[in-house]
């Protein structure tokens, strides 16, 4: 049912449909290849069919669990597919069998740019523990009558990641107050996902913001300048600690 269930209103499912048109594409292009090279009836066609069908569902299957080796699986189908419509369209002869495969590149790649917001894939510095250079910002968090504090650590396309201790409903509102260049702001979104911390980490939760008047435009845009300007400012002073 994971893979007929959709609701294409969310920006997730849309991703999920994608990847499911690029997986259908892609066997479908390696599938008519051996039809046109007769190799099909071969041992060796049937392992490498194997192989593909196995490693498309880990690569699903990284998605619906937001791993991180979706990326890792991503470049090597990308690779895989390009060479197998390069070798189509230039040396086989079979452009039709190219372009299936070309099709599937263009599913992907528009699947990994739509999936790569900081609601399902914020950039965390893992390997930064020293907080004096991490590109975040400590804000205060309200939902559901709780208050607590937390880090804003991702700010890209109209959304933005928290890392916070507690748990949070994934779906719930929040309301981010931070101070930036002496004024206070209050942000308000929606959680759209949720990753469980493990040992001594934070959840960290994909931000939708909500509140898209003109005032929480302008205060979007002078946050993400300050955001920009502050992760160069953390990365030169890094470079100058480390002299």
């Amino acid at each position: 049912m994971n893979w007929i269930k959709l609701n294409l209103q969310n920006s997730f499912d849309k991703v999920r449909l994608l990847v499911i048109l690029q997986i259908i594409s892609v066997l479908f292009a390696f599938i008519l290849e051996g039809v046109f090279t007769q190799t099909i009836l071969n041992i060796t066609f049937f392992v490498q069919f194997v192989l593909l069908v196995i490693t498309l569902n880990f690569y699903y299957q990284a998605l619906l669990n937001l791993y991180y080796s979706f990326w890792n699986l991503s470049a090597i189908l990308v690779i895989f597919e390009l060479v197998s419509a390069f070798r189509n369209v230039l040396v086989l002869g079979n452009p039709f069998v190219g372009f299936s495969y070309l099709l599937s590149v263009a599913l992907l790649l528009t699947s990994c740019y739509i999936i790569s917001s900081p609601l399902y894939y914020p950039l965390v510095n893992w390997w930064e523990y020293d907080f004096r250079f991490r590109a975040d910002i400590r804000v205060w968090i309200e939902s559901d009558g709780n208050r607590f504090r937390g880090r804003l650590s991702d700010l890209r396309r109209g959304a933005g990641c928290l890392e916070v201790f507690e748990s949070i409903p994934q779906g719930n509102m929040v309301w981010i107050n931070l101070e930036i260049l002496g004024q206070n702001f209050t942000l308000q979104g929606q959680v759209r996902s949720k990753r469980e911390p493990i040992i001594g980490r934070t959840f960290i939760y994909g931000i939708k913001f909500t509140d898209i008047d003109l005032e929480h435009r302008q205060r979007m845009k002078l946050l993400i300048n300050y955001w920009n300007e502050s992760k160069k400012v953390k990365i030169r002073n890094k470079f100058a600690s480390n002299k």
